[in-house]
């Protein structure tokens, strides 16, 4: 005599026997948890490093987090929502490894700040010195590193006698870094 519950496969030759005080273990319940689980974990981190963001930058920019989340999730009249969508994700790409960034960022005296370019179709990590937090922006544009995926205008003429590039021009949208102290633009 066989004690327990009989399951059968689609194939007409297996056939398992599973005791009843195994089969009653596993349960829907069990299956279904670790989902749960994982997302309410991920809501959480999510929403820890953006108020961890928001408030270390509202406390740099002396603007409240209110102000700020505004700022960062508003769509600007301009800008097509599969951008929109993107530039929000990115920026939430940021807020994930924020925790790592800033903390790297501090030990070099700078902190770190996720922008968006929307008339330029892109998106960019700003790293300023601490010491510069108090001067306005045009100022503290100066002392920035810039890591940049936006769309500019790159001079592809022959040198000048000024040693720059002169037009024609074409239009790139690509990763790039800027390093206005060394007078570095759109490098590489």
């Amino acid at each position: 005599m066989i004690t327990g519950a009989a399951v059968a496969t689609t194939s007409s030759t297996a056939l398992a026997v599973i005791p009843n005080s195994v089969s009653t273990a596993v349960t829907t319940s069990s299956l279904i948890l670790p989902f749960p689980k994982a997302a309410l974990t991920t809501a959480a981190y999510l929403t820890i490093t953006n108020i961890a963001y928001l408030a270390r930058r509202s406390y740099l920019r002396k603007m409240t987090m209110s102000e700020l989340w505004k700022i960062r999730t508003t769509r600007e009249p301009n800008v097509a929502i599969p951008l929109y969508f993107i530039m929000l994700l990115s920026w939430q790409a940021f807020v994930i490894i924020f925790p790592i960034v800033e903390p790297l960022a501090r030990l070099c005296q700078h902190c770190s700040f996720f922008y968006t370019y929307p008339n330029a179709n892109g998106v960019g990590v700003i790293l300023e010195p601490r010491n510069v937090q108090h001067l306005k922006q045009n100022k503290r544009a100066k002392c920035q590193i810039r890591f940049d995926w936006h769309r500019f205008k790159c001079n592809v003429g022959d040198v000048g006698r000024d040693g720059f590039r002169h037009p024609p021009t074409v239009e790139l949208n690509l990763p790039h870094i800027d390093l206005p102290q060394k007078q570095m633009r759109h490098w590489p």
